[in-house]
Order: C-alpha cells, then sequence, then structure tokens
C-alpha cells in the first residue's frame, strides 16, 4: 500500500476511506475516473489542491503526476515566484543544490505542472515543490514542451477544462542524462503526457528529452498502450476500453 499523504482543502479533494483494516476506496478530483496505478508500493501518494502526485525517492521524480487544468485557472506568472520549494512530506528529493550548474549538461530544474497553468488560483506556489519539480533539458522545454503546454491552455480557453497525466519514461539501459550531484538520482529519457476531456476523449504524446527544439509536439504522437508498456503504469485501471484519441485536433495536430 503506498504511504499516503493527505491533505484537505475543502471540496477540492473528494475522498472516500472504506474500512481502513481491509483496504481503502478513494476518488481523487484530479484524476479522470480513478488514478493511474502501478508505481512501486514504496512510493508517496502526494495530494493537494491543484495535482496529485506519486514520488519515488529512487529515481527523485514522480512516476505520475495528475491535474486537471480550466480556463479560471490559467493566470498570468510573470511576477510570481519559481523558487524551489522543499517538500514537508518528503525529505527524500533532489535539493536545489543539486540542480546547480545543470545548465552545463543541458538540463534545467523544470515542473510537470506548470506554474502558468495554475496562476489564477491561490495555490500556485505548490508548483514549487521539489517533488513536482524535475530536470528536462533546455531544447525540449522550449520546444515540444512548452509547444504542448501552449496548446493545452488554448483549448481549454475554448473548452472549459481537461484532465492532464504526465509522468517520466526510463530507459531500460542509463543514459548519460544526469545532474552534476553525488545525490542517486535518474534523469528521464522521455516523459509521457496525456490528455482527456471530459467526454473521456484523449490525446497522447511521448516527449523525447533529445528532441531538438524545432520539433512540434505533433510529431511526438503516442498512444496510451505505448505509455503503459514503457512505464509499467495503468493509467485509466476503471475505464475499459481506454479512452479514444479524438482531441488531437483541438491540441494543434
Amino acid at each position: 500500500m503506498n504511504r499516503i499523504v493527505l491533505k484537505f482543502y475543502f471540496s477540492v479533494l473528494l475522498l472516500t476511506l472504506a474500512n481502513i483494516s481491509y483496504g481503502q476506496e478513494y476518488k481523487i478530483a484530479h484524476c479522470y475516473d480513478g488514478c493511474p496505478e502501478g508505481a512501486s508500493d514504496s512510493n508517496h501518494l502526494i495530494m493537494r489542491p491543484i495535482y496529485a502526485l506519486s514520488f519515488n525517492t529512487t529515481t527523485k521524480s514522480a512516476d505520475w503526476v495528475a491535474y486537471k487544468v480550466s480556463g479560471a485557472s490559467i493566470g498570468i506568472a510573470s511576477s510570481l515566484s519559481r523558487d524551489a520549494v522543499q517538500d514537508n512530506y518528503v525529505k527524500d528529493t533532489l535539493a536545489v543544490e543539486d540542480f546547480l550548474d545543470s545548465e552545463r549538461v543541458d538540463l534545467i530544474r523544470s515542473q510537470y505542472v506548470s506554474l502558468i497553468d495554475f496562476a489564477g488560483t491561490p495555490f500556485w506556489s505548490d508548483v514549487n515543490y521539489l517533488t513536482n519539480n524535475i530536470a528536462r533539458t533546455l531544447s525540449l522545454s522550449q520546444g515540444a514542451w512548452y509547444g504542448l503546454d501552449w496548446s493545452i491552455r488554448n483549448f481549454v480557453n475554448r473548452l472549459d477544462e481537461v484532465y492532464v497525466i504526465t509522468g517520466p519514461i526510463f530507459d531500460v539501459e542509463d543514459t548519460s542524462l544526469a545532474l552534476l550531484t553525488d545525490t542517486p538520482h535518474r534523469v528521464p529519457d522521455r516523459f509521457f503526457k496525456v490528455i482527456v476531456n471530459n467526454l473521456g476523449q484523449s490525446a497522447a504524446f511521448i516527449l523525447a528529452q533529445s528532441a531538438a527544439v524545432h520539433v512540434h509536439h505533433c510529431e511526438m504522437i503516442a498512444s496510451i498502450d505505448e505509455i503503459e508498456n514503457l512505464t509499467g503504469l495503468d493509467l485509466f485501471p476503471r475505464l475499459h476500453p481506454k479512452p479514444g484519441d479524438s482531441v488531437r485536433s483541438g491540441l494543434g495536430c
């Protein structure tokens, strides 16, 4: 059973505990009809007002992060702090010092959940917790990742809200991607991102760290099955069949 950290904020999180001796049933509002399954039993499941994530202390990365973006949640982030914050619930994370000089190896401290996506809420600073931070290449951050996030915001400004699940993909063999630190960690080789609307229609992407800045996110279209095979996760354990791929056009693809 995951070690579950529960933070309650009015009605943001819907949580129903069954008989705790024999298991528990819960509904997390950030996930589309159930959160992913298949992460390590030793992971920390963290729930905050704007996202939920399953943090892996071995890789020092969340295995998955789920959140819901709406037109109302998006805001202007130019004056908001992006300084990293230590998570009070998980001490075994990368530290700010671990990201020092990361630009020398083409990596920057980034976030799974973007500040802009929640700059319109009072909980925007939650994106700065180190459990939501990850090392991403500068070219991917400024290229396909940025382009996909922009397309998602444009999409919800027209159609209200979408659910997003994102996380890392680690190749079987370690690559040369690593921060300049002695702290044990792994830098993802790729990332996945799945977008689902309220009708259960979806689009899936696999974003490679090696991608050049000019590569468009539509060149990285994938399937949910492919992502699940690469990560070992069941992204939508309650849904059979899985969501279809019919919102690609809404994301510019």
